[in-house]
């Protein structure tokens, strides 16, 4: 029973630091880059010993990657809660909910870090979009997918950092009716294509 509960404090004082760590990470990036940030300024932040911090992280990129990672599973388990899919309308407006819900950590995120975190979290989807455009299309092409797929995610991309740099002034459920728009336009010349080709 006594080393059960050395373990499970020494558990709860690393969880702890990680949590701080992170949180220290996301607002020192609200000022500056990923790049510039020391370990000894972190550590500042989060009022922590360089000790802790290296017993827990490689270095900075490496807690970096750790909070993408988390954010991203919170991210895959808010849309497997969701009921099943019935196309990728309903995939984009749950994409952009959860964005606004995450509003904080999604804006440091999105804009200001130094890599392609959304780019990353779209790819999560990529199973489940490929799934709901084969069964809506009657001949599915699955080398002009990977294109299709690669443009429609570059400019629902470009819509959610625009919304994230004018301050999210458009509801969520506007901003994702016009990425669901701009998808739907180009699924319809994707198909007619198809149909030409057949």
């Amino acid at each position: 029973k006594g080393v059960f509960m050395q373990q499970e404090k020494l558990h709860r004082k690393r969880a702890y630091s990680q949590k701080v760590l992170k949180e220290a990470l996301l607002k020192l990036l609200v000022d500056q880059p990923l790049s510039k940030i020391t370990v000894q300024k972190l550590c500042e932040t989060a009022d922590v010993n360089r000790t802790t911090f290296y017993s827990n992280f490689e270095d900075i990129f490496a807690l970096y990657r750790q909070v993408q990672d988390d954010f991203l599973e919170q991210m895959a388990l808010f849309t497997q809660q969701q009921k099943p899919y019935a196309d990728n309308r309903a995939l984009i407006c749950d994409i952009f909910r959860f964005l606004y819900e995450n509003m904080d950590s999604c804006r440091v995120l999105i804009l200001h870090s130094e890599d392609a975190f959304l780019e990353r979290l779209f790819a999560l989807q990529y199973d489940v979009s490929r799934t709901l455009m084969q069964e809506s299309c009657d001949a599915f092409d699955p080398d002009s997918f990977d294109y299709l797929y690669t443009f429609r995610v570059c400019g629902i991309i470009g819509i959610i950092r625009k919304w994230f740099h004018d301050g999210l002034k458009i509801p969520y459920e506007q901003i994702a009716d016009y990425a669901i728009q701009s998808s739907d336009a180009l699924l319809y010349s994707w198909k007619e294509a198809h149909r030409s080709n057949d």
